[in-house]
């Protein structure tokens, strides 16, 4: 629009603004136009409707773009100047306080350390609420009739003095309220300008309960009879010896370890790295993106492993699991297992229950652990299938390669058959089903010896074994 009202506007602000900053010594144009200069593009923004509303009331042809090309350059430069502006002056005045802190990295302060104590009577099985936004916490359950608080603050600041104050807005708040007893270490009193964190260690009940929540730093709880609750955006989670239900919900995590759990577990983390379940009662389900390894052992009833790409069932788990970012290993499996994934290489181990794989890519591996098979159904896209069978197994076989190699090692009743650019292996001797096929890649079925167990392996000259699986 050639006879626009902005460019007359501007000009009009600026020189309001130039003569301030003449008229009053204490004015700033800098500082003003740091923090408002997206008024500037709202007030461009309405001036164009208005004017193009102006043009449709006259019946006027509407222009095609409402802001040309050099006015989008325009705006982008005062955006990427106006910007700078506003983060320098920030910087210079965080400065002239001593007061710099990015992220984890606090510059031209000290830390100063401040201790803090308390307890209060309790209940034989309290609900204990803990809140403590940055640092680390330790609940340890014993057979005393009371809560007991030790540890310290840890407080960022240029100064001894500066501390001082922040120390006493942060209050150790240790309440109780019949069967409910709360803990707070109130940091948020602190403000946003310095950074603090409280470590503490908390002596409870053995019959408490125990629920967490936090913004930054790990929980620690043991040798309870109730529930475990955690809720945070990031933290490293610890818990052992629980009598109830565990519950952890979080962002981020670097850990998630959980042995000697009496109840259920509920797991949801975003981005989250390590997860270790050990010798859990009840019933188990993770939920969400971990990058690291997954470790279950020894689960009594169902677990379920729900991500992006990739989903477990698993009835029970008498052994060991191990989920990385491009394997899976199953050993002593103690109940039925559904796996699908997108890609991934899976080894099966030591099982006498049913089995059904699902992989758009990967390599599967299938070791039974006796002569007393179970269905399995074995599917991938892309990728190679092995099954190791005891000599003496019942089964109904049926594998096919769409597109590869298929090996018949094991001998009769099997027989192979090349098909197309691919072939089968197709026997049966009266046991359960067992259907494996590779749309690109190699299918064998191959002999071993004996009855393979973890409790019990039998070892025959010159026959597969299973790999060993080391416990870590």
């Amino acid at each position: 629009m050639r006879h626009s009202l902005i460019w007359p506007l501007v000009l009009i602000g600026l020189g309001g603004v130039m003569l301030a900053h003449n008229l009053r010594v204490d004015f700033s144009f800098w500082r003003l136009l740091g923090d408002y200069w997206p008024y500037v593009l709202i007030l461009w923004g309405l001036v164009r409707l208005v004017e193009i509303g102006i043009l449709a009331a006259q019946g006027k042809a509407l222009p095609r773009r409402g802001i040309s090309g050099g006015e989008w350059a325009v705006v982008i430069l005062i955006s990427i100047l106006a910007s700078s502006i506003w983060f320098a002056s920030e910087t210079r005045e965080r400065l002239r306080a001593g007061r710099i802190n990015l992220g984890n990295l606090a510059i031209f302060q000290e830390t100063f350390e401040y201790p803090l104590s308390g307890k209060i009577a309790s209940p034989v099985a309290p609900r204990i609420l803990v809140e403590n936004r940055r640092g680390n916490v330790r609940l340890v359950g014993g057979e005393q009739n009371e809560v007991v608080v030790t540890g310290h603050h840890s407080i960022m600041g240029e100064n001894r003095a500066v501390a001082d104050r922040v120390g006493e807005k942060m209050r150790l708040e240790l309440a109780g309220q019949g069967d409910r007893i709360v803990i707070r270490t109130n940091q948020e009193q602190a403000g946003g300008e310095y950074r603090v964190e409280s470590d503490i260690e908390v002596r409870i009940p053995r019959g408490a309960s125990v629920e967490c929540r936090g913004t930054r730093g790990d929980f620690d709880v043991s040798q309870i009879n109730g529930n475990f609750e955690v809720i945070s955006d990031n933290a490293g989670v610890r818990g052992k010896d629980i009598g109830g239900n565990v519950r952890v919900e979080v962002r981020r995590s670097d850990i998630v370890r959980l042995a000697q759990v009496k109840g259920n577990v509920d797991v949801k983390g975003n981005r989250g790295e390590d997860l270790e379940l050990e010798d859990i009662a009840g019933v188990v389900v993770v939920e969400g993106q971990f990058t690291g390894d997954l470790e279950f052992r020894r689960i009594a009833k169902a677990m379920r492993f729900n991500s992006e790409r990739t989903n477990l069932t698993i009835e029970k788990l008498e052994g060991r699991a191990r989920l990385s970012d491009g394997d899976f290993e199953v050993e002593g499996l103690g109940g039925a297992m559904r796996f699908s994934s997108r890609s991934k290489d899976i080894r099966v181990s030591d099982f006498g229950h049913p089995v059904q794989i699902e992989l758009e890519r990967g390599d599967i591996e299938l070791w039974p652990g006796g002569a007393a098979l179970a269905p399995i159904v074995a599917n991938t896209s892309s990728g190679s299938v092995t099954l190791h069978l005891p000599e003496d197994a019942k089964f109904d076989l049926n594998a096919i390669s769409r597109r590869g190699e298929v090996e018949n090692l094991y001998g009769p009743p099997l027989e192979r058959r090349e098909e197309n650019r691919g072939g089968t292996i197709r026997g049966a001797n009266g046991g359960p089903r067992i259907a494996l096929s590779t749309g690109r890649g190699t299918v064998t079925v191959q002999k071993t010896a004996g009855q393979m167990s973890r409790k019990n392996e039998v070892t025959v000259p010159g026959a597969a074994k299973p790999p060993a699986v080391v416990e870590r």
